[in-house]
């Protein structure tokens, strides 16, 4: 073959190029229509997918991207990569869920798109259904240590505690050691109550691991379990003299001695863990907040949990977490003084709340400190002006130290800074409270009527309305609703079960009177004394005077002044003597 053989279809190839332009140029197509029309159907397919992830990942368009694979899908609803892009974006959700389903379904072999779905059941708490997924998983992956601890944790939920060591046992055989494997084992093996393989277990942690204070303190959780005291405090101790402070070797030794009931042991590792420099502030005060809740431990162990406290307190001087923990300790010693001066020094922290200044005015108050009082509340005012308790607080010291009026004109005022329909109804009744401290039911009822209208729940309103109308003999089929509402809001309440009873006394009702007397006597932890009184009076009202009589004189016993209850016994007597000589 010569030369000429190839001249004439390079020429005719040459010429095809130079003429198609000029015969194709009204149906001239884009590049990468060409490209598209070039490539078969599951390649453009492919295609469309990779530009989709391409829109995803590298302009962030995921509506876009979402629009793509959804048209992939209702072409071909088994396509799998699509239904997976689908499952991550609708991530958490049961479309996600049922997107990763049929992804699963379109291709069991890839692990990816069974994970995905593993994911999504355990996200819905279908753990059952999860369980064979993670199965198939375990045989497209055989060496994937997460898919075993999933699996096991699974059965372990599903209350298959021998099976979930099985699959922790198999993963061993096929991976190889694992740390977290080998505790939740370990874990599990405790839970179930086999202590020697537990034990068993936790040796071999420490053997993989013997510079992990972690594996030692499993070890010695598993000695401790089976009873082992003096080995689980060995291992305790190994712990901790790999790493002197390792918070969790400190704690675990701490928790061990508090168990044991060696509470200067504990409090040993508590100073340790309390004085280092490697433990979060936060974490101190949480542990400080957890001895000084438990009264008992607290008052048997105050001069050294105090001393921890005051290292705190020298040690962060302006944290106001800190602040309020030593002032709450000072507090409980009984040194009001010394608490007082030291929140006042804070009370221009930046982080001081209007709490804190009502902690401080309560003291202060408490001190009989009047004039440092009535500062601070202006001051307190002046900085929070819009705080309803500040507000509140001033109104409740005006009653109590001032005068009716000044204690009035603060609550007024206070209503013009109200947000809430509660707090509204609250300074009515406080309202209310003051006009019957004076004598005056009739603003003091009007007063109620408004607190009510603004909450009808408002359950010291509806107490204090009923009581007092109760004493008048006024509305007392209002004041038998308001009370049997104030006892169904607060059933355990005894000053409001003691007011139902009263009223139904007022009505005549004796008999279920006595019977809500005696159980608002059993909730009363004091034994209040005009409990004891007015029990006196309705067992008077049924003709049991003996027992009138003795509770009439329990009531003195317990602080009702005698005078008083005398001349109430004589006025009640006189009128039972009226009464039987009108019906002569």
């Amino acid at each position: 073959m010569t030369m000429r053989h190839y001249i004439y279809p390079l020429v005719a190839l040459l010429a095809l190029i130079v003429l198609t332009p000029s015969v194709c140029s009204a149906q001239r197509k884009s590049q990468r229509e060409i490209e598209r029309s070039l490539l078969p159907d599951s390649l453009s397919r492919s295609y469309r997918h990779a530009e989709a992830a391409k829109l995803l990942k590298i302009k962030g368009d995921t509506a876009q991207a979402k629009e793509i694979w959804c048209d992939l899908i209702a072409q071909d609803s088994t396509y799998a990569p699509a239904l997976f892009q689908m499952a991550i974006l609708e991530d958490g959700s049961a479309l996600g869920l049922e997107y990763s389903r049929r992804a699963f379904a379109a291709d069991t072999t890839n692990k990816w798109y069974g994970r995905k779905y593993g994911d999504h059941l355990i996200s819905a708490h279908k753990f059952s259904q999860a369980i064979p997924i993670y199965r198939r998983l375990l045989q497209i992956a055989p060496k994937d240590i997460d898919t075993y601890y999933t699996l096991a944790a699974l059965y372990n939920y599903n209350s298959m505690p021998y099976t979930a060591i099985s699959v922790l046992d198999s993963a061993e055989i096929h991976v190889g050691y694992s740390p977290y494997i080998s505790e939740m084992k370990l874990d599990i093996l405790l839970d179930t109550y086999q202590y020697e393989r537990a034990m068993e277990e936790g040796k071999k942690g420490v053997l993989e691991q013997p510079y992990s204070a972690h594996a030692h303190i499993k070890l010695a959780e598993a000695y401790e379990r089976s009873g082992r005291d003096s080995l689980a405090r060995i291992s305790l101790e190994n712990a901790l003299k790999i790493d002197s402070v390792n918070y969790d070797a400190l704690n675990a030794l701490s928790a061990y001695y508090e168990r044991k009931g060696d509470h200067n042991s504990m409090l040993d590792y508590e100073e340790r863990i309390l004085t280092s420099d490697a433990t979060p502030l936060s974490i101190k005060l949480n542990r400080i907040s957890i001895y000084t809740s438990n009264r008992s431990f607290y008052s048997k162990n105050y001069i050294r949990i105090g001393s921890f406290i005051q290292r705190l307190a020298i040690a962060h001087p302006n944290n106001r977490k800190v602040v309020d923990c030593y002032a709450e300790h000072l507090i409980a010693l009984g040194e009001l003084e010394q608490a007082f001066d030291y929140l006042s020094r804070h009370l221009a922290d930046e982080e001081t709340t209007a709490q804190h200044y009502i902690d401080a005015i309560q003291l202060a108050a408490y001190l009989e400190r009047e004039e440092t009082t009535k500062s601070l509340l202006e001051e307190a005012i002046a900085r929070y002006p819009t705080n309803i308790d500040i507000r509140l607080y001033a109104g409740y010291y005006a009653m109590e130290y001032g005068t009716a009026e000044e204690a009035i004109a603060i609550f007024t005022a206070t209503l013009d800074i109200c947000t809430t329909d509660e707090e509204r109804s609250q300074i009515y009744g406080n309202i209310g409270d003051i006009y019957h401290e004076e004598g005056n039911d009739n603003k003091a009822f009007k007063a109620y009527r408004k607190a009510l209208a603004y909450n009808d729940r408002n359950v010291l309103v509806l107490n204090n309305y009923a009581y007092f109308l109760a004493l008048q003999d006024k509305d007392l089929q209002r004041a038998l609703t308001m009370s049997q509402l104030a006892t169904e809001i607060e059933p355990n309440n005894a000053t409001y079960v003691d007011t139902l009873a009263w009223v139904l006394h007022r009505l005549g009702r004796n008999k279920e009177a006595k019977g809500m007397m005696s159980q608002a006597l059993s909730l009363s932890a004091q034994r209040d004394a005009s409990l004891l009184a007015h029990y006196g009076d309705i067992l008077w009202a049924l003709g049991e005077s003996f027992m009138a009589e003795t509770y009439w004189q329990k009531a003195v016993t317990q602080g009702y002044d005698k005078e008083a209850m005398e001349a109430h016994i004589a006025e009640i007597k006189a009128s039972t003597e009226n009464e039987k000589r009108k019906k002569r």
